[in-house]
């Protein structure tokens, strides 16, 4: 029966649908309202499509007893809230028009591992990279105190402000925010006592809209540049334009040609699936602008550091992902149907295949496209 209804939701195209185990309340689906499902057990979540856990920034994701998980509309894409305390922007991660189920309680299952303990890496005499179950910030030790990225989150937070005791006494001076995301920023509050708060101006608003008291409001912003010094240390922040957001900052540490850049230029992976606050054809122009400056290495905001042709490469997947959907189009291919997907796929594959989250991403990017250029308008694709 499951079997059926996920194959008849499938044909009917419905997005955002959750299926639970027979017996699991739920409320009745409405039109750009939330539904709420309420979990009687403990099971990851499916993605049918590959018969996968679904996972966030590396972690699968679980529905624990008693929890709710909220399924909504917000700015047009399926957003899910879990147990009141989570994000997930689901679009992003499996694509859209695709089911998600909670496995059969009745099936044995084990009970989900621990997160994995931080990694702190030293990449330069004074810079090292903390990352945790799929999220990256870095921090810089000078003689007068610390100069630290994104927070990342209250428990990642707690964690590196452990870390950076293990290497130093000092106190932390400086709190960076690369853009106004919360998932980023949220967890500041545990360098108060010590830090100013630093982004760019569009952030700001941002951040105080959301009044939590977890992301404190940047103490000082700027518009285009800013120099940040502490000891001999000399951070050069920059806007570049927007891109992923109206607020993203490149933080260029030049002593160590090293540069603190979150979510608009992935490691590896195919950029996020487009959202109605990304601004692709400045995110081009961004990249150009990133391409040049003088360093070498990219701190990014999830996975681990790479080399600064990332740049290059995310700006060239743009291009020509624009190329290849206009090349479908004046093939004849209905727009967003699946044949113009599978040229665009096809397309795409050789160059691209290899990167990680290559198949989930490509259909979210090709409807995240048509969506700006409805706003927007069509961009030259060179």
């Amino acid at each position: 029966m499951k079997r059926v209804l996920v194959l008849l939701a499938a044909l009917l195209g419905i997005s955002g649908v959750a299926l639970v185990p027979e017996g699991t309340a739920r409320s009745a689906p409405a039109a750009q309202a939330a539904e709420a499902v309420t979990m009687t057990c403990s099971r990851p979540v499916l993605d049918v499509a590959t018969g996968q856990p679904l996972s966030i920034g590396g972690i699968p994701w679980y529905a624990e007893a008693g929890d709710t998980i909220m399924s909504h509309e917000w700015q047009g894409r399926p957003r899910f809230e879990y147990a009141g305390r989570r994000y997930h922007y689901i679009g992003g991660v499996a694509g859209p028009n695709r089911i998600f189920i909670v496995e059969d309680c009745t099936q044995p299952q084990a009970t989900p591992p621990p997160a994995p303990p931080p990694t702190v890496t030293r990449i330069a005499e004074d810079v090292y990279v903390f990352s945790q179950t799929g999220y990256t910030t870095m921090f810089i030790v000078t003689e007068e105190g610390v100069i630290v990225g994104d927070p990342i989150g209250n428990a990642r937070a707690r964690l590196l402000k452990e870390a950076i005791e293990r290497v130093t006494p000092l106190p932390v001076k400086y709190v960076v925010y690369s853009h106004h995301d919360a998932d980023h920023n949220t967890g500041a509050a545990v360098f108060k006592d010590t830090a100013t708060y630093v982004a760019h101006v569009n952030a700001k608003d941002k951040i105080a809209a959301r009044n939590d008291p977890n992301s404190p409001v940047p103490d000082i912003t700027f518009e285009d540049r800013m120099t940040l010094r502490l000891g001999r240390a000399r951070l050069e922040l920059s806007y570049v334009g927007r891109n992923h957001s109206d607020s993203s900052i490149v933080a260029l540490y030049p002593a160590r040609r090293v540069a603190f850049i979150v979510d608009f230029i992935p490691i590896g992976d195919l950029p996020f699936g487009t959202r109605n606050e990304d601004y692709i054809a400045e995110w081009i122009e961004s990249l150009r602008r990133v391409e040049a400056m003088d360093f070498d290495t990219i701190i990014p905001g999830h996975g681990n550091p790479g080399p600064k042709v990332w740049a290059t490469w995310i700006r060239e997947y743009f291009q020509d992902l624009v190329t290849a959907m206009e090349d479908a189009e004046r093939a004849g291919l209905a727009q967003r149907s699946p044949q113009m997907l599978a040229s665009v796929r096809a397309a795409l594959y050789p160059k691209y295949g290899s990167w990680n989250l290559f198949g989930p991403r490509l259909a979210d990017n090709v409807r995240g496209m048509y969506e700006y250029w409805g706003r927007m308008g069509r961009f030259p694709a060179r």
